[in-house]
């Protein structure tokens, strides 16, 4: 009986010892060493980003990720600023700089990506976030791009038949030449050399440039009376790189300018509105005006400031015209 009963109370024991259950706190997360020490690799490029809750957890974990995103972009724009040289590709004073600065303002820059978030670590009520770029993928991708480029204007013809589709193929090259310059920039964002020109492109690029300065422009003003504006007119254009003929033009320009003369003081403000039409063949193409302001100690002068004002928005706007009905 007494067996049975130590055989009982031991049972008792070992099942009270088996329901105790010690409460162990949670292990402490390991801070990643990338927290406190951006990673560096010859192919990657990393950013670390952090960001502190004030009471939305999920919120500071997204501002992480944008930090990150920052910090590695940050990295590239350090050295794109120490090897950055401006180029200019056209001279200022032809029909080809307008059409290239119009084209240029048309096609995006190219922007990064390929950014990744590696990694995310949080700790209290503060997130971190890893970002990654694969620096060699994209310098690759962006190679291969500008070759591509590169095949299409070689396989461009400028021989066609007609003035008109002569121009159309050479405003396509010159808007594969700016997306080019921008994927070249893009590589030199990457801190990688720029590829050059190869030579049959090079000849493409020439070609083009004469097809778009060898354009011709005929004016007519909207009164006789008008004729000495006419001239002042054509001066301006001329002055900005655009060729005025008598004959066989490729465009022609029918315009008026109205004028506002005002003296205050010692100073002479000269006002002009113009108003132009643009035809081809005989038939209108399209329609244009601008307005300019100058100012002078002498009434001509003051005029003549204007004019020249004229000339270069008007320069701008056939530039627009001719890539739009490109």
């Amino acid at each position: 009986m007494a067996s049975k009963l130590s055989a009982a109370l031991c049972l008792s024991l070992v099942l009270a010892t088996g329901c105790q259950t010690t409460e162990k706190a949670p292990p402490t997360p390991v801070t990643p060493s990338w927290v406190t020490a951006t990673p560096h690799a010859d192919y990657m490029i990393y950013g670390v980003g952090v960001a502190d809750s004030v009471g939305d957890m999920q919120t500071a974990k997204l501002a992480a990720q944008e930090s990150a995103r920052l910090a590695l972009a940050k990295q590239l724009n350090v050295t794109i600023a120490a090897t950055t040289n401006i180029e200019q590709s056209a001279n200022e004073k032809s029909m080809q700089y307008h059409i290239d600065e119009v084209i240029n303002s048309q096609v995006p820059s190219i922007l990064l990506q390929g950014v990744k978030i590696e990694e995310e670590f949080q700790k209290d009520n503060t997130a971190y976030a890893l970002a990654s770029f694969n620096r060699t993928e994209a310098i690759m991708q962006t190679e291969l791009s500008i070759s591509g480029i590169d095949d299409t204007i070689r396989q461009t013809t400028l021989n066609a038949a007609t003035k008109s589709q002569r121009l159309k193929q050479a405003i396509k090259i010159r808007r594969l030449v700016i997306e080019r310059g921008k994927l070249n920039d893009y590589l030199q964002m990457l801190q990688s050399a720029k590829l050059p020109i190869p030579s049959e492109v090079q000849a493409q690029l020439a070609s083009s440039e004469e097809v778009l300065n060898s354009l011709s422009f005929s004016i007519t003003a909207d009164s006789d009376r008008h004729s000495n504006i006419k001239d002042m007119v054509a001066s301006a254009l001329t002055g900005n790189g655009i060729q005025i003929v008598s004959d066989n033009a490729d465009f022609e320009l029918s315009f008026r300018v109205d004028w506002q003369h005002i003296k205050k003081a010692d100073t002479f403000y000269s006002i002009g509105e113009s108003f132009l039409v643009v035809k081809e063949n005989g038939r209108e193409k399209a329609h244009f005006n601008g307005k300019v302001k100058a100012a002078s100690s002498y009434s001509q002068t003051a005029k003549s400031n204007a004019m020249q004002k004229l000339g270069g928005k008007l320069s701008k706007q056939l530039a627009e015209f001719i890539v739009s009905g490109a």
